[in-house]
This record gives structure tokens, C-alpha cells and sequence, in this order.
């Protein structure tokens, strides 16, 4: 490797498409992707070049204190992502880390102050409303306050919406559109539905269970959920549930049979998260050219309309309906639509990355 090349950290999880979005980083420096998985602290490093993967390793460890870790507002996930990091960060000195909210930003931070780094941007990916009850709008008030905190140190804040409140705290805030892959699946006939998440009442799937059964359609459920072991019993004959996965070639050859991503909120109000957040189960979805079918939730919900890759309904059963059917007429209307979306969305994420990354690769400090 060259001296001069720069040297870019990225401290994610597993949600983004992060192999995509490193690949896309890569162009424009050496990058090394650090992620830790849930709880489990599921460790995997890969090296970026070029576009092209050139290293790639995993290492499982058996930690299991997520209770710990939310108890200290995640400081033991601050501490796991140093030592996991060091090793990388060693090696040379950084230009640039990107890192997730709250916990691996605040572990970039403290690669900063001890030189290892010039520059952090921060990702903030989620906002979570304070509602509820008591213990729950404490909780989610010091979590933002500490967000602000972060975002406010970082030299750069990075966000998946533009309706995150925390981010405005920074002036050099910036909405990052991340990358979708390609699977480059050919347009056969499809007759399954697909969804993928952790099933909650306000995922409505009861009503996609009575369509299913009504019209004979066979459903895949990704994740799983105390809730949905719950209603597991009412699913139509023939759902397959398939637990949670993280295998993206096992998912691509899932929904590489759906013609509907099921993506459903009862409430689509400002006191529901996902109102704030990006649909990462969107990157899947459109990855395997499957038309997307949702409410008008998050803000990324206009590019579903503007471009036809799938349908914006109100959370009815006969308005879903309704959707789900001329889904699967227009399937093909919607393939093509979808090849569309991604060449115009993915040159918009390379011209995001080649201006900001402009910016923090310079030279000066």
C-alpha cells in the first residue's frame, strides 16, 4: 500500500449494507470494517480496496450482557469496540472514522483524543421519541442528550433523515444515502410474499396472514419475536418461517421468490421511531428487485411513489389489499422500475461520498 494513501475506519453494526457502503468508501481510500454484532459481540473485520474486498475474518465471542450494556447507556459496548479496534487501529493512523451512534462514535472519540485518528464522523441511524412511561421517557431523554453530546464533538454528523432532531446540534450535519446492492436476479414469475424484521402488533401481520390465506399466497417470515410466537399459530398453511438470518445470500435467494416486501406500521405518527429512521429491510428488498409495499412512515416512504418501486397505502386491510393484488399483476412494471431507482440512488451515493470525503481527506486538520 502506498504512503499516501488514505486510511478510513468504519465501527458499524449490521444493518446498513455495510459491505456495500465500504465498497463504495474504498474508492477513495483503504478501509477497514470493524463490526460488532448484537450482544453476542459477533466480531468480523474486512479490508476494502479498490471496491474489492481483500481481507475478510470472523471471530465469535460469548459475552452476553445486554442488559449491562443498556443499563450503562452502552458503555460496555464503548469499551468492547476499543478493544476490538486497537489492534486496527494500531497498525497506522487514521484519516477518518465513521462510526455508529451512540456507543462506537463515543469509542471514535476516543481514538481521536489519543491521535489515532484525525477525523470522526458520526452516524446517527435512529431517534427514539420520549414517551411512554416514566422509566421509558428518562431513559430515552438521557440517550438523546448523550446523542447531542456525540454529534456535537464529531467533526462531521451523518443521518439516515432528515426528521432526526438530534443531529441539528452540528452544523455539518448531512443526510447520507447508502448504498443498494444489485443481485442481479432476472425477471421470472413470483408468487411468495416476503417480510423481515422483529414482528411487533404494530407490523400489522395478522392482516397480511388473512390475505395470505384468502388468496393462497405463500409467505416468508425473516426474524422473529416474543410476539410472533404469539400469532404463529393463525399464519396460513405453508408460511415458512425461517427465524432470524443474517446470511445475505440466504435472504436474497428467499425473497428472489417474493413479489411483495411487506412492510406494514399502524402508526405512522411522529411518536413512532421508525418515523425517524431509514427501513434497512429496504436494502434486501430492493436488492432482489422486490416491490416494496408500505405505509407513509418514514421519510424515505416518497422515493417508494416518486420512482414505482412498490406501494404507499393507508394501514387498512382493504387498502393492502388491494396493493398486494396489483403487485403481483405488475410485477414486471415494478422490476424495471426498481433497476431504475438503484442506478439513479447509487449515483447519488457516490456523489455524496466524493464531496464529503473531498472534505475530510484533506490534508489540513
Amino acid at each position: 500500500m502506498k504512503p499516501n494513501v488514505k486510511q478510513i475506519v468504519m465501527l458499524q453494526a449490521l444493518c446498513n449494507n455495510e459491505q456495500g457502503w465500504a465498497k463504495v468508501m474504498s474508492r477513495f481510500g483503504r478501509v477497514k470494517l470493524v463490526q460488532l454484532e448484537g450482544f453476542n459481540f459477533t466480531e468480523h473485520i474486512e479490508t476494502w480496496e479498490n471496491g474489492k474486498c481483500v481481507h475478510s475474518s470472523l471471530a465469535k465471542q460469548s459475552l452476553r450482557l445486554a442488559f449491562l450494556d443498556e443499563m450503562t447507556f452502552g458503555l460496555v459496548l464503548t469499551l468492547t469496540t476499543i478493544k476490538r479496534a486497537m489492534p486496527v487501529m494500531k497498525t497506522q493512523k487514521t484519516d477518518v472514522i465513521i462510526a455508529s451512534a451512540n456507543s462506537m462514535a463515543l469509542a471514535a472519540l476516543f481514538f481521536r483524543a489519543i491521535g489515532r485518528t484525525r477525523k470522526v464522523v458520526c452516524l446517527v441511524s435512529d431517534y427514539f421519541p420520549p414517551h411512554r412511561k416514566l422509566s421509558v421517557r428518562i431513559y430515552r431523554w438521557i440517550s438523546t442528550w448523550l446523542t447531542r453530546c456525540i454529534c456535537k464533538s464529531a467533526d462531521e454528523v451523518w443521518c439516515v433523515s432528515p426528521r432526526i432532531p438530534t443531529v441539528k446540534v452540528n452544523p455539518r450535519n448531512f443526510v447520507v444515502p447508502l448504498c443498494v446492492n444489485s443481485k442481479s436476479l432476472p425477471p421470472c414469475p413470483r408468487g411468495e410474499i416476503g417480510y423481515i424484521g422483529m414482528p411487533s402488533p404494530d407490523h400489522a401481520l395478522d392482516m397480511l396472514f388473512e390475505i395470505a390465506r384468502k388468496h393462497g399466497f405463500r409467505m416468508n417470515i425473516i426474524g422473529d419475536s416474543p410476539y410472533l410466537q404469539t400469532i404463529k399459530s393463525s399464519a396460513p398453511p405453508g408460511t415458512e418461517f425461517h427465524g432470524l438470518i443474517s446470511d445475505q445470500a440466504k435472504i436474497s435467494d428467499i425473497l428472489s421468490r417474493c413479489f411483495c416486501g411487506y412492510a406494514i406500521y399502524r402508526n405512522v405518527s411522529p411518536q413512532n421511531y421508525s418515523y425517524y429512521g431509514f427501513p434497512t429491510k429496504i436494502f434486501y428488498w430492493l436488492a432482489s428487485n422486490t416491490p416494496v409495499l408500505t405505509t407513509n412512515t418514514a421519510h424515505f416512504t416518497q422515493k417508494i411513489t416518486e420512482f414505482g418501486i412498490g406501494r404507499v397505502v393507508e394501514p387498512n386491510l382493504e387498502h393492502i389489499e388491494k396493493a398486494v393484488l396489483d403487485l403481483k399483476i405488475r410485477y414486471a412494471d415494478h422490476y424495471e422500475a426498481i433497476n431504475r431507482f438503484r442506478a439513479a440512488w447509487n449515483a447519488d451515493v457516490e456523489k455524496f461520498h466524493q464531496e464529503r470525503l473531498a472534505v475530510l481527506l484533506e490534508d489540513k486538520i
